[in-house]
């Protein structure tokens, strides 16, 4: 017997609370057991963070590699001193000690998909790193 499950896209939690833009989450509540991925949008202007964080603030993990793919507009991401600029269906392979931080500086909606193995504690697999990317 197949084993699969079906998340239509109005069920999809979204998780940003009061920001802008949306985070969606797909695998930990379709009960993936291996899997995270959630998608990101982000309206004009705006910065990938967790609500009420720090807009030049940047990430990394412990142990995880991610891997970024724009579905929809343009993101600029910064990757440690690097500054890159994606389009639809480019990705990005983030590894585990690379801090990112994630803009969209256009004057349309992007959005991407962040694919990585699941966690049990995503704090406890993130370094925050205050000041990361200046605005301005």
């Amino acid at each position: 017997m197949n084993e699969y499950t079906v998340m239509r896209a109005a069920d999809a939690p979204d998780y940003t609370g009061d920001a802008p833009g949306a985070f969606f989450g797909y695998g930990r509540p379709m009960g993936a057991g291996q899997l995270a991925f959630n998608v990101r949008v982000l309206e004009p202007g705006t910065t990938h963070m967790p609500p009420g964080g720090d807009p030049t603030g940047g990430h990394s993990h412990v142990t995880i590699e991610e891997l970024y793919f724009v579905l929809e507009g343009e993101i600029t991401i910064k990757l440690d001193d690097e500054v890159l600029t994606l389009g639809p269906r480019d990705a990005v392979l983030i590894g585990a000690g690379t801090t990112r931080g994630v803009r969209n500086e256009g004057d349309a909606t992007a959005a991407f998909a962040m694919v990585s193995v699941k966690v049990e504690d995503q704090m406890k697999e993130s370094n925050f790193q205050e000041g990361f990317w200046p605005t301005g």
